[in-house]
């Protein structure tokens, strides 16, 4: 068995917590185009959600539920970003398994990191057209009712690595994703949301820290709305890519613990048995 392959994604099924690490082993692993794409996501969701640096203003007593409104919109725009990125983190996962080079060159061919993860299996049009539907159905459940959003979250996380990794047809989309989750005791939509809120404390903490250290050096700098957004983009950077590689890992040891996806890798059928729906 590949070394590389063990310290990423181990072929067994695995504990909640090792399952967070192989997310992030999957991040430092492809860390240069995954981290690269995070960061052109971390500016566009900051921009589109604070364009002109009203969004605090939302919040007052003539638009009641205007923050409500906002944060809707936003959990929307956070899912369809998450889910563009388990594209990549699909594509690298899967080359790991097989043990294909994924994001760095060896010595017996020299591949370019962010073509190889952005290419290998990715379907990019549909890959489009599910993160708009998955960013519409968060934006919805937030906005129609909040209590709905953590399971709507919780459920469309495999939704993208059914597309990328499991190459599933238009026949089997989207009830695959749904088969899946309820296969798995609903344990990958339980452990996607603990990674969401994990990642949301991190984020919320270093967001709120590093918008204090610049508060406290004054807001009548020039560039005060510019400075204010970078605490948020940094930590989304990372956080955004994460958990996306936490649904790509999620769902690939969801198919060991469901479908057997271990022993068919193991007895060497390689991407036959990754891409079998």
């Amino acid at each position: 068995m590949d070394a590389a392959r063990d310290v990423v994604l181990p072929l067994r099924p695995l504990t909640v917590g090792e399952l967070l690490d192989a997310s992030i082993g999957l991040l430092r692993r492809c860390s240069w185009p995954l981290l690269a794409l995070g960061l052109v996501c971390a500016v566009a969701l900051q921009a589109v959600m604070d364009l002109d640096g009203s969004a605090p203003a939302l919040v007052s007593a003539d638009a009641p539920w205007g923050f409500w409104t906002w944060l809707a919109w936003r959990m929307g725009v956070e899912g369809a970003l998450i889910a563009i990125l388990a594209a990549p983190a699909s594509a690298a996962m899967t080359s790991i398994l097989l043990a294909e080079p994924a994001a760095e060159e060896t010595a017996a061919r020299r591949v370019s990191p962010i073509r190889h993860v952005l290419t290998p299996g990715a379907r990019w049009p549909a890959v489009v057209l599910a993160a708009l539907l998955v960013g519409a159905l968060d934006t919805f459940a937030a906005l129609a009712c909040g209590v709905t959003w953590p399971f709507v979250y919780a459920c469309t996380g495999l939704v993208v690595p059914v597309l990328v990794a499991d190459r599933a047809p238009a026949s089997r989309f989207p009830l695959r994703p749904l088969a899946l989750v309820f296969k798995g005791a609903c344990r990958p939509a339980g452990i996607r949301l603990l990674g969401y809120l994990g990642w949301l404390a991190v984020r919320l903490a270093v967001g709120f820290a590093g918008l204090a250290v610049i508060s406290w050096l004054g807001d009548g700098t020039p560039l005060y709305w510019l400075l204010v957004q970078v605490p948020w983009v940094a930590v989304d950077t990372v956080a955004l890519p994460a958990l996306a590689c936490l649904d790509a890992c999620v769902h690939l040891e969801n198919r060991m613990r469901t479908e057997g996806l271990d022993l068919a890798l193991s007895r060497g059928y390689g991407r036959h048995a990754v891409e079998a729906v």
